[in-house]
């Protein structure tokens, strides 16, 4: 397959190693079959706008624009391509969004459990809250506060915990690299072929 890069930063770099070692090409967006964003929030609408032009499916694995998603909805089903995004591409990650859904469910039975998360990332990462510790507190409802640290270099730790006076339960998802990331996005890219819309990761690989 023939992919693009719109961003061309630390995961850039990470998803064209991943991508030519699956086999695939790296290539102009000019001949391109897909485009890949890992840019920023808002080099998210160029991204949008070169896929919609050039007719080409699009992979987003940029974080922070889901103010806008409505209208990059809009973008994508008019042009007639197909785009993923995602706030975490890594697979073990999806997991994680799927099991906070569960045991959101199965605590709110019991009122003597509170939920929260704790997330970790490295000094240079801007959003705070990241987009992962954000979803996983949308599946896991219960209005678990978030406590997000940004120090050092811990690359990415997200722990949604339930707690009470009798016992603590965790579950927690911690990245190892870029590396994982970047072949989640990989394999949207060669998922999203052939289909249409607006479609999240864990809807492309779970459903």
């Amino acid at each position: 397959m023939k992919l693009a890069l719109h961003g061309y930063g630390k995961m850039g770099h990470a998803v064209e190693k991943v991508a030519k070692e699956s086999g695939h090409q790296v290539v102009d967006a000019n001949s391109a079959e897909v485009l890949i964003d890992f840019s920023s929030a808002v080099g998210v609408d160029e991204a949008v706008d070169i896929a919609c032009k050039r007719h080409i499916d699009l992979v987003i694995g940029t974080t922070g624009w889901n103010d806008r998603i409505d209208g990059v909805r809009q973008k994508i089903e008019k042009a007639g391509i197909g785009c993923v995004y995602a706030s975490n591409f890594s697979p073990g990650a999806n997991v994680v969004f799927l099991l906070a859904r569960r045991a959101g469910e199965l605590f709110s039975r019991f009122p003597q459990y509170a939920a929260g998360i704790e997330e970790r990332h490295h000094a240079q990462k801007k959003d705070a809250p990241s987009g992962t510790a954000l979803r996983i507190a949308k599946e896991a409802g219960m209005n678990p506060p978030i406590v997000a640290s940004r120090v050092g270099s811990e690359f990415g730790l997200h722990t949604l915990f339930f707690d009470s006076p009798d016992d603590l339960i965790e579950i927690s998802h911690r990245a190892r690299g870029r590396e994982g990331f970047a072949r989640g996005a990989v394999l949207a890219a060669e998922m999203i072929r052939g289909k249409k819309g607006l479609i999240t990761f864990d809807e492309l690989v779970m459903s």
